[in-house]
């Protein structure tokens, strides 16, 4: 049988005369049976009075029909006035009210929670001005809508390639996408390009330039994409045709159409669709490209370096890149002997032998592997031909290996110093990092002398092509996000 507790207890009090079995509280948790007795006869038609009974509480159940058992309650249950519960309520079943209910809070809970609070209203959404707070994270599965567009999925395509209409896209998508058209379609824009001499033959002129062919993002490029004037006087298109032969662009005249012969003294300005070929210069003294790649204590790791150089400075030349005081994790051209250096702390580092492209005033292509614990198997290519080792410096140990007390600088081994010399002097553009070793690659990444696009490479960890071409950012081709910020560096292209 259950156990019905009366909140407010029923007492039964005894008085001169009258007395009762069991003065107690009456809870009725169980059956209970109470004797009231009075010290006289009484027969049945004798009337008995009692000066007083008390209670402190009120019980009234005014339906004969209602009927409260284990497990339940038979009937329905009227209640016109307050109803208080102080403890925990359960319904197992179905609850229906006709009114309105208010609280504070309300909790329902069965596979998850919301609380509806009492700010809002019931129905979620049923009015523009029905503002619903959250904190936390939801989890849907399936669809849903907003403003009556159905939304399938968060998508971080950077390629942009699906074209769902169901689809929003997160910002790291949208960033990568646009910094990769960027680099395509918008970096080509007309520019002017003067050209004297360098005759191949009196019908063909070259122009150190790049491209004839049709970049990304343009229709095939004819001799209509450029307007070409010879000693200021226009040529005309039907007498000429253009070429993309490598590094060179060719124009070439046909002298019967033209009527005259290109002669040396010529001098021929070109207005037309030109890859604009940017870069970086660094004066050797404060100039540097800073980034928040790797570095900052970090250990270090087996990477493959990839860049672009070209520089006249034939002493020592801190530094192409480096992470930190006593350029650590750097390389430096000529720093020894005219010996390019890869240097990982205290008699832990490689020389290679003297190469011309250090300092010959001429774009050039390196390809670094440093391996910082196994120094020997550290490899250096040049223009995609590997150069020959002068010395291993091996006589520490790998506890020489220094941590990388920097980010990645790029231009000098130590950020934000205006220190002599601690800065590289030279121009610098495409500078990429890969985990491991990619020296493999170092043929396709020269590209016989025209900078490859490594976006797509496997292992790339960063990407800085350096074309912006204004600005104070270089943006990280890679998709990690390592921007670089340039200090002092300026501004020039390839013509």
């Amino acid at each position: 049988m259950p156990n019905y507790i009366l909140k407010s207890p029923l007492v039964l009090q005894q008085g001169t005369g009258f007395t009762i079995s069991d003065t107690s509280e009456l809870f009725v948790k169980e059956r209970t049976t109470i004797t009231l007795s009075i010290p006289q006869s009484v027969a049945s038609s004798s009337v008995v009075e009692f000066n007083q009974l008390t209670s402190t509480a009120t019980v009234i159940i005014d339906d004969s029909d209602l009927v409260l058992k284990t497990g339940g309650m038979i009937a329905s249950l009227t209640q016109s006035g307050n109803f208080g519960i102080d403890g925990g309520t359960t319904i197992a079943g179905d609850f229906t009210t006709q009114g309105t209910i208010t609280a504070e809070s309300l909790t329902a809970e069965r596979t998850g929670s919301a609380t509806i609070f009492k700010s809002g209203s019931t129905a979620f959404g049923d009015t523009l001005d029905d503002n619903h707070e959250r904190s936390g994270s939801a989890s849907i599965t399936g669809s849903w809508g907003l403003n009556s567009f159905d939304i399938s999925e968060i998508s971080n395509d950077t390629t942009m390639g699906g074209g769902s209409a169901t689809n929003t896209v997160t910002e790291n998508a949208v960033k990568t996408y646009i910094a990769n058209q960027t680099n395509n379609f918008q970096r080509y824009q007309r520019k002017s390009f003067a050209h004297t001499g360098s005759f191949i033959s009196v019908s063909t002129a070259s122009f150190a330039a790049v491209t004839a062919s049709a970049p990304s993002g343009f229709t095939a490029t004819s001799e209509n994409d450029f307007i070409f004037f010879n000693n200021g006087q226009i040529m005309e298109h039907d007498a000429i045709t253009i070429e993309q032969s490598g590094s060179e662009f060719l124009v070439q005249v046909n002298n019967n159409s033209i009527g005259y012969d290109l002669k040396n003294s010529d001098e021929i300005v070109a207005f037309g669709k030109f890859d604009n070929s940017y870069y970086l210069d660094f004066d050797g003294l404060t100039n540097e490209v800073t980034t928040n790649f790797s570095g900052s204590n970090a250990t270090p790791l087996n990477k493959t370096y990839s860049f672009w150089y070209k520089s006249t400075t034939t002493a020592r030349n801190y530094s192409v890149f480096a992470y930190g005081d006593r350029k650590r994790g750097g390389f430096t051209p000529n720093f020894s002997s005219s010996r390019p250096l890869i240097w990982n702390g205290n008699n832990w580092y490689v020389y290679w032998e003297d190469t011309s492209a250090q300092d010959d005033g001429e774009w050039h292509h390196w390809l670094l592997y440093n391996d910082v614990k196994t120094i020997v198997d550290s490899k250096l290519y040049v223009d995609g031909v590997l150069q020959t080792v002068y010395q291993y410096r091996t006589s520490g140990t790998v506890s020489n290996l220094l941590n990388q007390n920097q980010p990645l600088t790029i231009g000098s081994y130590k950020n934000n110093s205006t220190a002599t010399g601690v800065h590289f002097e030279g121009s610098i553009r495409e500078f990429a990092v890969f985990s491991g070793d990619k020296t493999g690659n170092a043929t396709i990444y020269y590209n016989n002398g025209l900078p490859y696009d490594l976006s797509d490479e496997a292992d790339l960890q960063g990407y800085w092509k350096m074309n912006e071409g204004l600005g104070t950012t270089v943006a990280d081709s890679s998709g990690e996000g390592n921007d670089g910020t340039i200090n002092g560096a300026t501004w020039d292209y390839v013509v």
